[in-house]
């Protein structure tokens, strides 16, 4: 039996024209979006959580140093659960105990020392009980002050929208065009049809 040899040219990216490289990114963006470490998202927004509530971790340029979802439970008494597809059922949500004495640096309406929240079906988050400020500062009795749960709406919503909004941009900074790029140069760049679309992964070669 003879040996046969295949030939195919392949391109760069930079050696493609301005239509195809369009195409070609395309790709490349829709993949990194497949390839998002959401556990590396939600370390940051949990990172991102302490900070907001106790000012944790203010002064190492990383929210939080990566906390995992067990050790956000264990210090802080929340989960967070989010996501980023752009679609309607995108968002954020907390499910947990907040507090004044467990997170200070929220910003608690007055009269208002815990809020116990937690996550619908829906994504949302829903506030289960709240409790007053006792005479000593501490928590107090359980209220039911249509106002006082409208400003602890209101405090979960913004926690929350901060929180998506966050997450939002991580997954972002992790698609950005430059990331992309450099992660291609790094990798197997030549790797597409003349017109932006994947040649066969057989014929792409190391730059």
């Amino acid at each position: 039996m003879r040996d046969i040899t295949v030939t195919r040219r392949v391109f760069t990216l930079d050696e493609l024209s301005p239509t195809a490289q369009d195409r070609a990114y395309g790709l490349l963006h829709a993949d990194a979006w497949d390839q998002i470490d959401s556990d590396m998202v939600s370390e940051y927004l949990a990172g991102k959580f302490a900070y907001m509530a106790n000012g944790d971790h203010a002064d190492d340029g990383y929210y939080g140093g990566g906390l995992n979802k067990d050790q956000l439970k264990d210090r802080y008494g929340v989960n967070i659960y989010w996501s980023v597809s752009y679609s309607q059922g995108d968002g954020a949500s907390i499910d947990g105990v907040i507090s004044r004495d467990n997170h200070p640096n929220l910003v608690w309406p007055d009269g208002i020392h815990t809020i116990r929240v937690k996550t619908s079906n829906q994504g949302n988050s829903i506030i289960t009980d709240l409790y007053g400020i006792d005479d000593d500062g501490g928590e107090g009795a359980h209220v039911s002050d249509p106002k006082l749960f409208d400003a602890a709406n209101s405090l979960v919503r913004d926690i929350c929208d901060t929180l998506y909004q966050a997450a939002v941009a991580e997954c972002e900074c992790y698609t950005s065009r430059e990331v992309i790029i450099d992660s291609l140069s790094a990798d197997n760049a030549r790797r597409f049809n003349d017109d932006g679309t994947y040649a066969p992964s057989d014929f792409w070669a190391a730059q």
